[in-house]
């Protein structure tokens, strides 16, 4: 199940955008497209027990957080969901961070 927590974010908005994509509302960007790589490479890295990998993930997430501050017209703002994400691998990079403190000590 671990190994699923760091995809968490990838796996959401690939649904969400592939719902998208399906229904022919939109076509996807291809700032999108890097976003979801980004996620995905995150949560390699942290399954690797890379603590920076975190920071892959927090860039698409300070992007939703500006984009939320762009008046578009959107009916949702990005920047709650930007929030969260962000927090969210700021969690999972100081959790890997405090995991391999506490290997390496036990050494």
């Amino acid at each position: 199940m671990k190994k699923l927590l760091f995809y968490i974010p990838a796996i959401m908005f690939i649904l969400f955008y592939g719902i998208v994509a399906l229904s022919g509302f939109s076509v996807i960007s291809p700032v999108v497209a890097i976003w979801l790589l980004l996620w995905f490479i995150s949560g390699f890295l942290l399954n690797k027990n890379y603590f920076w990998g975190s920071l892959l993930g927090t860039l698409p997430a300070i992007h939703l957080v500006y984009m939320g501050t762009q008046e578009t017209g959107q009916i949702i703002s990005e920047a709650s969901i930007g929030i969260v994400v962000l927090i969210f691998y700021l969690i999972c990079g100081y959790w890997i961070y405090r995991k391999n403190i506490k290997l390496s000590h036990k050494l």
